[in-house]
């Protein structure tokens, strides 16, 4: 058989001669009643007498040939598939047509819907040019008259790649087929040349040809992203172009997969709320594979247990339950779900076990954190794994939408067919905190395959799919408390931790405290009722914007209460550090926190020599929790730091040496400590100085030491010196980082401008105090000296800063489009260095050019 397939008169039309002719009719395009239609094409030779009937230009290098055909003409791959196949399989080939047409010609079709002569000349082309040619095989495939045509001829011509979906390439043999061997067979098998009526010889060649291919792929729900990228790579090699072999390579090293946290094995119960999440995002729910695969511990110790597999719910509970989630999704927008609930309830951990059940099913997870003044920054950052340059510097025109423009940039790549999965976890606000712009504004259109995830507090947000994230019932609860059962309980211990959880309102948070606190330390549920029951330590106020967690769930903060009176008791001897570092953590950023700083703000400034110690060898160690011996087999301060992790304190992040702690030990310990662990930690922060990877910290210290953007106002003062010192190491390198790298014009003018008026201040407090000094010598005389006499180039070096800081609000006025603006920061700055410099003086030319650009600029428009 050549490769025209001239001797398949079932397939295609013998060859024809030269003056033969060729009508449209010769395409049936009607189809069986339960198969695809039987086609009849022509050679490759005699597709323009197809055009000329088809009323079109035959020349194929004509600039008139329609679209398609000269698509066709330069096919890199050529992809087959079947439109009524599973939504799993159209993903997968809208995600790999993504991928490949960023560096080559990709024809991807479903002949079945070829509804002209064009359509099909233009596939039938596309099949003779491309190098590659991928079908995705289905049982349904073998019984696809197109599709296996297609495999027929590129095995023929030694370029098909098959990729297998619910079969293998061991099932591929047609004698079992045909005789129904084998359970997959014995439901699907038969003689299925017969239904889309080709040749028998033929099809039992393309099915055993599938064993003997030379490359395959088999893809599944499980394994769906590592799959496609062996795919692009493979085709990347096949074809010979590097650029598809280095994007993968950056890809598998750029860490897009990860996730703040490492996932929760004893996650138990939200079966319900998974599955909706599944339905509204997939369509679909996966019931075999992906349940096995997201079986958690303590599921598969029941059925080691002989309880099997978890139940699931009758075929009438589940149309009912899908028939409600299709009725309220159909007026929202696709592809974005909203969790709501309080703090504690478990909507992290719900978002977290789906990103981990589905993390296969999207090229990237990016977890992003929603509290209002970091949400901006956190959305941005994702330029970065994106590879996209979003910064103000890299190319961008004068505008007054620069900031627009840069998230534009990343929406627009959310846009495509490649899926991402992104989780807003914990949105504070509908506004932004910096602009007051939509929150809305960041989302993606959802033209493309991108899914949204969004937890909150908020009772409904945008038009948005939400649904509220009910109370465990009082035996899950109790499954909570339990967990594996590892517990040594009596029988009469039931009674007590149902009182327990009705206190504790069934609060999830709560409940895995107390099951952490009866397993790690040595107290029975009676004891800790009692102690629960005991006068609250202290009364906890609450702001206007604070977290009512406390409000509603008095007894949580009892609970916590007894919880850290026992590691005043346990560690008394080295000063209580479990608390101190709990204390400090309430002060750090929402990212996941570097035990390195974390230790320097519990243990104090680095002036005592044993607490140098033990932050060096934190910071030097690369140590994954909780296996923590290795760092100091018998410190008390490593040991208190292994028990906040079995308690569940704090948690290990999935980046070596962070630890992060809930936002409700956090609101605790603020309302409880004193106000030495903030100052304390704005001095780790400092020592440590500005890095890219914990800028939310350092964003977190700018507002405690500039006193901005703060719910909660802490008297930190820092002294003249160790200000300057602070907006030098810090400020600046973050300002320099979020306009060149992120764009974000809104928050840095106005974390400049509260530095400018705290430097002013600074100043202005200088000034009067030497002036009130001078006074009181004239007065009664002696010999005291004001900070200005003691520090004689202080208020030099405080307005030589503000002058900085002044040109650069100008450069980034003008940058936005705000000359005016620009013009005045610019002239002061002028005056400045004019009283400081000179007029002569370089320092004060380069802010003379400044305001040479301005006029520029204004002159333009």
């Amino acid at each position: 058989m050549d490769n025209h397939f001239s001797s398949s008169p079932h397939f295609f039309t013998p060859e024809l001669g030269g003056s033969s002719t060729i009508s449209s009719k010769s395409i049936n395009l009607e189809k069986h009643s339960h198969s695809a239609p039987v086609v009849q094409i022509p050679s490759i030779r005699n597709y323009g007498e197809i055009l000329t009937a088809a009323g079109m230009e035959p020349d194929l290098t004509s600039p008139d040939v329609p679209s398609p055909l000269a698509r066709a003409r330069c096919c890199d791959v050529y992809i087959g598939y079947n439109r009524q196949d599973p939504p799993f399989n159209r993903r997968l080939v809208k995600w790999l047509t993504a991928e490949l047409e960023m560096h080559a010609s990709v024809f991807a079709t479903d002949r079945n819907r070829n509804k002209d002569a064009i359509s099909h000349c233009a596939a039938r082309v596309a099949m003779e040019v491309a190098p590659v040619g991928i079908v995705v095989v289905t049982v349904q495939s073998l019984s696809d008259a197109f599709r296996t045509e297609e495999m027929l001829l590129f095995s023929q011509n030694r370029k098909l790649v098959p990729v297998f979906v619910g079969l293998t390439r061991n099932d591929c043999v047609s004698s079992d087929v045909i005789q129904k061997n084998g359970d997959l067979w014995s439901r699907f098998g038969g003689e299925l040349w017969k239904d889309y009526g080709g040749r028998e010889e033929d099809w039992k060649e393309v099915v055993d040809g599938l064993s003997r291919v030379d490359m395959d792929f088999e893809a599944s729900a499980a394994n769906l992203r590592d799959c496609l990228l062996d795919i692009v790579a493979f085709i990347g090699k096949r074809l010979g172009k590097r650029s598809i072999i280095e994007s993968i390579q950056k890809c598998s090293e750029s860490g897009l997969h990860e996730l703040p946290f490492s996932r929760n094995e004893n996650f138990i119960g939200r079966k319900q709320e998974l599955r909706q999440l599944e339905f509204i995002l997939f369509g679909y729910i996966e019931e075999h594979d992906e349940g096995k695969l997201a079986d958690s511990d303590i599921e598969k110790k029941e059925r080691e247990k002989g309880k099997g597999k978890m139940p699931l719910a009758s075929e009438e509970q589940k149309e009912e339950e899908m028939s409600l989630t299709i009725a309220e999704v159909g007026s929202y927008a696709r592809g974005i779900v909203c969790i709501n609930g309080e703090t504690g309830i478990g909507k992290t951990e719900l978002l977290l076990e789906f990103a981990y059940r589905h993390m296969q099913r999207y090229k990237a997870v990016f977890w992003i954190g929603g509290e209002a003044r970091f949400l901006r920054e956190n959305y941005m950052k994702l330029s970065g794994p994106l590879s996209i340059e979003a910064g103000i510097d890299n190319g961008s025109a004068v505008s007054a939408n620069i900031e627009e423009q840069a998230i534009g940039k990343v929406r627009k790549e959310f846009t495509r067919d490649i899926p991402y999965l992104i989780v807003i976890d914990n949105l504070e606000m509908e506004k932004d905190f910096w602009d007051g712009r939509p929150v809305s504004d960041l989302l993606p259109p959802f033209t493309g395959q991108t899914h949204v995830l969004i937890s909150t507090r908020l009772p409904g947000i945008f038009n948005i799919m939400t649904f509220k994230l009910p109370y465990p019932s009082p035996s899950e609860a109790m499954n909570f408390i339990k967990g594996d059962s590892s517990l040594l309980l009596a029988s009469e211990d039931d009674d007590v931790l149902n009182i327990i959880q009705e206190k504790l309102r069934r609060l999830p948070f709560g409940l895995l405290l107390v099951r952490a606190i009866l397993s790690q330390l040595a107290i029975d549920p009676q004891t800790l009722l009692a102690l629960l029951d005991s006068p609250m330590a202290a009364e906890i106020t609450y702001g206007p914007k604070d977290d009512p967690v406390f409000q509603y769930n008095p007894f949580l903060i009892q609970l916590l209460d007894v919880c850290f009176s026992f590691f005043n008791q346990l560690y008394k001897n080295t000063k209580n550090l479990a608390m101190k570092m709990v204390e400090a953590s309430s002060w750090f950023g929402p990212s996941p926190v570097p035990v390195c700083m974390l230790a320097y703000a519990a243990w104090g400034s680095t002036s005592n020599s044993n607490s140098r110690n033990i932050w060096k060898k934190l910071r030097d160690s690369m140590f994954s929790f909780p296996c923590m011996g290795t760092l100091n087999a018998e410190g008390k301060e490593a040991e208190a730091l292994s028990m906040l992790m079995r308690l569940g304190i704090a948690r290990s992040g999935t980046r070596p040496g962070h630890v992060h702690f809930h936002d409700i030990f956090k609101l605790y310990m603020r309302q409880r400590s004193s106000a030495e662990p903030s100052s304390l930690f704005v001095q780790a922060i400092t020592d440590e100085g500005f890095s890219p990877a914990y800028t939310d910290h350092v964003w977190a210290a700018c507002f405690l030491v500039l006193k901005f953007g703060m719910y909660h106002h802490i008297p930190i003062d820092l002294g003249p010196h160790d200000l300057l010192f602070f907006i030098n190491q810090l400020v600046i390198p973050l300002v320099t980082y979020s306009l060149n790298e992120l764009s974000l014009c809104s928050a840095v003018l106005d974390l400049l401008r509260v530095a400018t008026q705290r430097l002013e201040l600074l100043e202005n407090s200088l000034l009067e105090e030497a002036e009130t000094a001078r006074k009181m010598k004239s007065i009664f005389g002696g010999k005291s000296q004001s900070f200005i006499e003691s520090e004689p180039t202080i208020i030099r070096d405080i307005v030589t800063l503000r002058a900085a800081i002044l040109e650069t609000r100008a450069k980034i006025m003008i940058k936005t489009g705000r000359s005016d603006v620009a013009e005045d920061l610019c002239r002061t700055a002028i005056n400045i260095k004019e009283v400081i410099y000179g007029v002569e003086h370089a320092e004060t030319q380069l802010a003379h050019k400044i305001m040479d650009l301005i006029a520029r600029v204004k002159s333009r428009f």
